[in-house]
C-alpha cells in the first residue's frame, strides 16, 4: 500500500513538472498566427526584434523588423501570404495614388505598387495577370521575372526568360535582390530610396510583401538596395525581387477595423493584388 502511495505521489509531481515546462515553452513561443492574413503593422521606428531572420520568417503575419544603415534605422513592414490561400493578380492603378480605392474596387486583401512605367504612364516590363499579357517582356530592362502557376512562385533572370508552362501571373522588375538564398546586390551604389519587394519562402509557397520607407530621424528616404538585399537574405528569403520604389512605394490592406493605407508619393500604373481564394 505504501509503495502504491509513493508511486502515486511521484506520478503526480511528474505531471506538475511537465505542465510547468509546457507553460514556460508556450509563453516563450507566443501564440501562432496565420501566415495568410494581411498584417496589422505597428507604427513607429523601433525594431521589434534584433534577429531579422526570426522576425521575417516567423509565423507572425504582423512581423516588423528594421534595417540599420549609415547609423539610421529603417522600419521594415512585412505581410506574408500562403500561396495556397491567396491568388496574385495585377490591377491597373490608372496612374493614381489612391491604392485604398483600388483595394475596395478589386475586392483584394492587399495591394502593393508593382513594376516600372515610362513618363507617359505605360508599363515597362512583363506583366501577366490571370493568364492575360498586360505588358511585354522588357528585353532592355534586365532584372528578373517573378512568375506563378497559382501554387508556387519562382524568380527567374530576365535574360533568356521563357514563360513557364501554366504560369498565370508574372511581373518583371529589377534588380533581383536575393537569388538562391544569397544577396544578389554586391555593392552600395550610394542611392537611398523607399523600397518595395516581393520575397519567396518555402519553395515559393509563401510570398512576403516587404515595404521600407524613410528612416526614423526623417533624414533619409530609405535604405540602399545593397542593405535591403542583405537584410532579406539574412531574414530567410529564398528569392526576392525589387519592385518600383522611391515615390511609387505604397500599400493598402484590410484590417478588422477597416482599410489601411500607406500611400505612394507619386501615381503608379500597376499594383500587385492578393486575393483570398473562395
Amino acid at each position: 500500500m505504501k509503495s502504491r502511495r509513493r508511486l502515486g505521489r511521484v506520478l503526480f509531481f511528474g505531471v506538475l513538472v511537465a505542465a510547468a515546462f509546457a507553460l514556460v515553452a508556450f509563453a516563450r513561443r507566443g501564440p501562432r498566427r496565420s501566415l495568410g492574413v494581411p498584417s496589422r503593422t505597428p507604427t513607429g521606428g523601433a525594431a521589434l526584434a534584433e534577429d531579422a531572420r526570426a522576425t521575417l520568417a516567423s509565423n507572425d503575419a504582423a512581423a516588423v523588423a528594421s534595417i540599420v544603415e549609415d547609423a539610421r534605422r529603417y522600419p521594415v513592414r512585412v505581410w506574408s501570404f500562403e500561396h495556397a490561400r491567396y491568388e496574385l493578380r495585377i490591377e491597373d492603378a490608372a496612374m493614381t495614388t489612391a491604392l485604398d480605392a483600388i483595394l475596395e474596387r478589386s475586392g483584394a486583401d492587399l495591394v502593393v505598387n508593382g513594376g516600372f512605367f515610362d513618363p507617359e504612364g505605360k508599363p515597362v516590363g512583363l506583366a501577366i495577370s490571370e493568364g492575360a499579357v498586360l505588358s511585354r517582356l522588357g528585353k532592355n530592362l534586365s532584372g528578373g521575372v517573378l512568375a506563378s502557376d497559382g501554387a508556387r512562385a519562382e524568380l527567374f533572370a530576365a535574360e533568356g526568360f521563357v514563360l513557364p508552362e501554366g504560369a498565370k501571373f508574372a511581373i518583371q522588375c529589377r534588380p533581383r535582390l536575393v537569388v538562391a538564398g544569397d544577396a544578389n546586390v554586391k555593392s552600395d551604389d550610394g542611392k537611398r530610396a523607399e523600397r518595395t519587394a516581393l520575397c519567396t519562402r518555402d519553395a515559393g509557397r509563401v510570398i512576403d510583401v516587404v515595404i521600407v520607407r524613410g528612416s526614423d530621424d526623417g533624414e533619409s528616404p530609405g535604405p540602399s538596395l545593397f542593405a535591403l538585399a542583405r537584410h532579406l537574405a539574412d531574414a530567410g528569403c529564398e528569392s526576392a525581387l525589387n519592385l518600383d520604389g522611391g515615390p511609387s512605394t505604397g500599400v493598402a490592406w484590410r484590417e478588422a477595423d477597416g482599410v489601411k493605407l500607406l500611400a505612394p508619393r507619386g501615381p503608379v500604373r500597376h499594383v500587385v493584388a492578393f486575393h483570398e481564394r473562395r
